[in-house]
């Protein structure tokens, strides 16, 4: 076994030399077998070993076997972090399984023990039959690759030396080191689902479908795991192209996406889901699928709320998500700029922007969404920054003739729940520019003109 266990820690690097590793150790066969073995490769791969154990007060005899776990560390020589949480109240306070329960603030105590201790990697007892058994949960809840591979050798921070052994190769282990673990009286009621997995199911599997279930289900997670893990490395070079985010939102492009074969357009939308989020958890293939659809064929300006707070959004060319409201852009949705008059020159701000006007005898600065230039002698003063009006009209640079302001928006593309937060600067007889589109025809600069007008709209951070 030891062997099989240095081999599997070689072929996936789960030790570094110099780093810190914390066992987790319920005291049972394989947490027990798990200390101990780390214990005795510990100077071999240069790594500093604790132990840390959560009395989930589930049970009487819960108190005892923490001191059980102490007394074992501290016979080997190593320190162990003991703590009480009382599972059973935050299980009835959030209305959730014992099982989901005791993971959560469990990882919780192990992270942050290993956090305050260098940012110690934390290694499980996790074995085969625990993999075995994980997939076809997986498998009956309907996952995909992603689900199927199951528990991965190392993935956030956490190790697991002993994925490649049995569980009667961990009970072998301790009889020949005259180990003594505790048995959890939980682990053998029906009670849990993976309890009767491991109870009924995969008996029954055995017995009457396919002997070798076991190993059937073992090369399933090794052969979904490396497809899965080619998929998300292809699907991570399509940042920047496919999809791409500006901190705020997080943003798919709909032609490109459509270009995919599905099994990256899954992938695109997970990934972008956990860049937001900063993890899948809650998230199905319905949430998936519809999102895809919405990203193809949805209708601008629809939305989805996701597990998380996460809001999907459909606009002309994309599939925005983002946490809440953040999928918008300028000013927010729905939000009417209010009127201001332009002080020239100076810096009006307004609803989170700031428009600068500067009198010049030349731009500094080539037109383009953010700037804009005027001769100013054939505007009509003051200015106004303000949101659309009903019946706005607009004469776009370079066209004969006007339309109407929600006809460009149409043409230009702008979701319908950014229009409201579009600044509009106006003259005192029409618009002059629909600031971060396009500019008007009226105020146009010539050969004759004298002075010029340049404006420039920012966030009020950046001025």
């Amino acid at each position: 076994m030891l062997d099989k266990v240095k081999s599997w820690v070689n072929n996936h690097k789960l030790f570094v030399p110099g780093s810190r590793v914390l066992a987790a150790c319920s005291g049972g066969p394989d947490s027990l077998a798990l200390v101990h073995m780390l214990n005795r490769l510990k100077d071999e791969y240069g790594f500093c070993l604790a132990v840390a154990h959560v009395n989930h007060m589930f049970r009487p005899e819960a108190a005892l076997e923490a001191g059980f776990v102490a007394d074992f560390s501290a016979g080997l020589g190593l320190e162990c972090h003991v703590t009480s949480i009382n599972v059973p109240a935050y299980q009835e306070a959030n209305k959730m399984s014992a099982e989901e329960a005791g993971r959560i603030l469990r990882y919780q105590y192990l992270r942050q023990v290993a956090a305050s201790w260098g940012g110690a990697r934390i290694a499980t007892g996790h074995h085969r039959d625990d993999q075995v058994e994980t997939v076809l949960i997986n498998l009956l809840r309907g996952a995909g690759s992603g689900g199927l591979r199951g528990m991965r050798p190392l993935s956030g921070g956490i190790v697991r030396p002993f994925l490649p052994v049995s569980r009667s190769e961990i009970e072998d282990y301790c009889a020949l080191h005259k180990l003594d673990p505790r048995q959890d009286s939980s682990n053998f009621t029906a009670d849990y689902l993976r309890n009767r997995v491991r109870l009924n199911l995969l008996p029954a599997l055995e017995a009457d479908y396919n002997p070798a279930i076991r190993e059937a289900l073992w090369r399933l997670a090794v052969l979904a795991g490396d497809e899965h893990d080619y998929i998300l490395l292809e699907a991570a070079k399509l940042w920047g192209t496919v999809i791409s985010d500006d901190g705020s939102k997080a943003t798919i492009n709909s032609q490109a996406l459509a270009e995919l074969h599905p099994a990256m357009q899954r992938e695109c939308v997970r990934l972008v889901i956990e860049k937001k989020r900063g993890a899948l958890t809650g998230i199905s293939f319905v949430h998936v699928e519809n999102l895809i659809n919405m990203a193809l064929l949805g209708t601008v300006g629809s939305q989805m709320t996701l597990p998380g707070g996460l809001i999907a959004r459909k606009t002309y060319t994309a599939l925005e998500v983002a946490v809440g409201a953040d999928c918008t852009t300028g000013a927010g949705p729905g939000v009417d700029i209010a009127p201001a008059q332009v002080a020239i020159p100076g810096i009006t701000r307004v609803n989170g922007m700031a428009l600068s006007a500067e009198i010049v005898s030349m731009p500094s600065a080539r037109p383009g969404r953010e700037t804009a230039a005027f001769d100013l002698d054939k505007l009509c003063l003051p200015l106004t920054l303000r949101a659309r009006r009903p019946g706005d009209r607009f004469r776009p640079f370079g066209l004969n003739g006007s339309k109407k302001l929600k006809e460009f928006f149409i043409d230009t593309k702008v979701p319908e729940h950014q229009r409201d937060s579009v600044p509009v600067i106006s003259d005192q007889q029409e618009i002059i520019w629909v600031a971060g589109y396009r500019q008007g025809e009226h105020g146009r600069i010539t050969g004759n003109t004298k002075k010029i007008l340049q404006l420039t709209i920012t966030k009020q951070e950046e001025i």
